[in-house]
């Protein structure tokens, strides 16, 4: 897909959803000299959780070296660079934090998708200003708005279902990242304690992590259905209710519903 077709497509995401932040393009560079020098250099260490907060709400393109974002959270860690960076001794100095006992500790890790291919540097973007395609494009929302790009996706292909499979760490940083990256499949994921301490994510935030070439299908069926009855805003069926509206109904009120 043209890097202005993608742009056109984000900023459709946007307007129709009206969502809260711009859509995120995430790129993986095999050098640093590969980085545009459209992106601001973070040189400070800071996770990816961090990184996807700023870019979402500053809207600037921003970028990382590997270096400055490993050693900060474990779960990322083992995203990002594999199963080698877990710590000595984790079981034991994570029981009590992550799990009640070392035994618990690591399956918390087990069966984790890495990424397939080495990189020296990240960067972040608003999609609809990216000056490259990304790898991944994260679309941040509430449940009604994920609601929306689920019966999008399956308006082409309706066992298009997204799936969520989580252990409460490295929802932007692994299950909407890594893994669409590793596997080629949408994934959803809930914000969490990492993305609501350091990203500033609400409390309604969820995130889709979708493979770049997925996403003008997907736009598509949003297009398309916005013209059924899943269309924004959701419109509510008030024949559930008989008119004049019962006192019963608003029995909040006291007076009312004596009468």
């Amino acid at each position: 897909m043209e890097l202005k077709k993608l742009q056109e497509i984000a900023k459709g995401y946007e307007s129709i959803l009206k969502l809260k932040t711009k859509p995120l393009g995430i790129k993986f560079f095999e050098k640093t000299s590969d980085v545009p020098e459209e992106y601001e250099w973070v040189q400070k260490k800071k996770a990816i959780c961090n990184l996807c907060g700023f870019s979402r709400f500053y809207e600037i393109p921003i970028a990382i070296t590997a270096e400055n974002t490993r050693g900060l959270c474990v779960v990322e860690d083992v995203s990002l660079f594999g199963p080698s960076t877990i710590p000595a001794g984790f079981p034991q100095s994570a029981a009590g934090k992550f799990s009640k006992d070392p035994e618990q500790t690591p399956k918390i890790l087990e069966g984790m998708k890495t990424m397939p291919f080495k990189f020296e540097a990240i960067g972040i973007c608003p999609l609809e200003i990216s000056p490259v395609i990304p790898d991944v494009v994260q679309i941040w929302g509430n449940p009604t708005q994920i609601m929306e790009l689920e019966y999008a996706n399956i308006w082409n292909d309706g066992a298009g279902k997204f799936r969520l499979c989580t252990n409460g760490h490295g929802a932007s940083c692994y299950e909407a990242l890594t893994w669409p990256i590793a596997t080629h499949e949408i994934r959803l994921a809930v914000a969490d304690i990492g993305d609501k301490r350091h990203g500033y994510a609400g409390d309604d935030d969820m995130i889709l992590g979708v493979p770049t070439d997925t996403l003008e299908s997907m736009y598509d069926g949003l297009v398309a259905t916005q013209n059924t009855l899943n269309k924004l805003p959701i419109l509510y069926n008030f024949d559930d209710i008989d008119f004049p509206i019962p006192g019963s109904v608003l029995g909040h009120c006291p007076a009312l519903k004596k009468k």
